[in-house]
């Protein structure tokens, strides 16, 4: 299916949660209308909404990210999907774990190969009885051959703990990535709810077999050093992270530990991410003493100046990446929020801009709107420091159209 409305887009609806996601009608508006063919690239697509978005218009959707469990979103909602083929595997899958279930020892409910550290680590956020449907469920998603079908039971099987209130886990608020231990057991149980999981995806899911629409390109990449070719790209539309970002890995990890995936592993990923509060290479930061000025209007502490430089670094990487890629007369719209770090208002949208002039760009225009409530996941600022001035400007979004 190739969409032709602006109200086509809006009824495009996730097939799992992910935190602050990007709404679809801003690709759908940035997107230029008369052009048949069109490479629109996002290099931080997190779940995926500009590749759903680009494909649904017929255009060839490329993304990258290094979040594994965003990698397998995004892969799962641009699957081109067969339902009853997706039905009758999952049935397959709960029946096979079913009998392993039936086999295995609390002691032996563990993905395979996990350290130490990792067991720990489920066993306190999962009570026994769900940690061996969930083993059993894993293995047998886990033996299938590489498919749409296979990336989309596991989003089914993900949907089952990344949730706001009821999962299999002992957490609450495991979607909005600020996960706290709530139950002594469960309320959920896996194979209850795993078929009723695939069947939610498979209704969401927006492309069908008969899809007309280019394949999308889903890669694993860091966005400040993209593997794509100069110059063969049209358009990036993208949604960087906030400073102080949120911490996606935080909520993933409950998922990410069932496909393999070590404790160690993704601490060390999440350290090296965009807006992670962590400490770096400062040796250029006296390039970029006038972007500092632009997004702060007050001196920093030492450990606050520290964490907005890394950020203006990391952002200048990616800013200068979009624009090597990008064809001579490529577009770029950069979707931001503006942050409270420490009590102080810092204007992301005004520092983007900044390193945007430098690499080359010219903006194009400026667009603020407000953010729905049910996509306020970040912690609201102090009351008593920030007043209304910063409790508003919280609560909107800054898009920013470049060329």
């Amino acid at each position: 299916m190739i969409f032709s409305t602006r109200r086509q887009i809006t009824d495009i609806q996730p097939i799992h949660p992910f935190p602050a996601r990007m709404a679809p009608t801003i690709v759908w508006d940035n997107l230029p209308r008369k052009k048949k063919e069109l490479r629109v690239l996002d290099p931080m697509a997190g779940s995926g909404t500009t590749l759903v978005s680009a494909r649904a218009r017929g255009y060839q959707a490329i993304g990258c990210d290094t979040d594994p469990l965003a990698l397998l979103i995004a892969r799962g909602w641009c699957s081109d999907v067969n339902p009853a083929k997706l039905k009758r595997l999952a049935k397959l899958v709960l029946d096979e774990a079913t009998a392993l279930n039936n086999n295995t020892l609390p002691g032996d409910a563990y993905p395979s190969n996990m350290d130490l550290e990792t067991r720990k680590f489920l066993d306190y956020w999962f009570d026994e009885t769900n940690r061996c449907q969930l083993t059993a469920l894993s293995n047998s998603i886990s033996t299938l051959d590489e498919s749409g079908e296979k990336t989309l039971l596991w989003c089914a099987f993900s949907r089952l703990i990344i949730t706001k209130k009821s999962g299999v886990s002992l957490a609450m608020d495991v979607s909005h990535s600020r996960p706290h231990k709530k139950y002594e057991k469960a309320p959920v149980q896996p194979f209850d709810k795993f078929l009723r999981a695939v069947d939610y995806v498979t209704q969401k899911a927006p492309f069908g077999q008969s899809s007309s629409a280019p394949t999308a390109i889903i890669r694993q990449a860091d966005a400040r050093s993209l593997p794509f070719d100069s110059q063969s790209i049209d358009v990036v539309i993208t949604s960087p992270p906030y400073l102080n970002a949120i911490d996606y890995i935080r909520g993933h990890k409950f998922t990410l530990v069932w496909m393999g995936h070590s404790i160690s592993e993704l601490r060390s990923l999440r350290s090296s991410n965009i807006g992670s509060e962590r400490s770096g290479d400062l040796r250029e930061a006296g390039q970029f003493s006038e972007v500092v000025e632009r997004m702060v209007n007050v001196e920093l502490d030492h450990k606050h100046f520290q964490l907005v430089m890394k950020y203006i670094l990391d952002m200048n990487r990616v800013i200068s990446e979009c624009r090597r890629v990008l064809t001579k007369n490529g577009q770029a719209v950069f979707v931001i929020g503006d942050s409270n770090v420490g009590g102080v208002f810092v204007k992301n949208s005004e520092g983007l801009i900044s390193l945007a002039t430098r690499n080359g760009f010219a903006l194009l225009g400026k667009v603020t709107r407000p953010l729905p409530v049910n996509r306020r996941y970040l912690p609201p600022p102090n009351l008593e420091k920030s007043g209304n001035s910063l409790q508003s400007r919280m609560r909107e979004e800054v898009i920013l159209s470049f060329v």
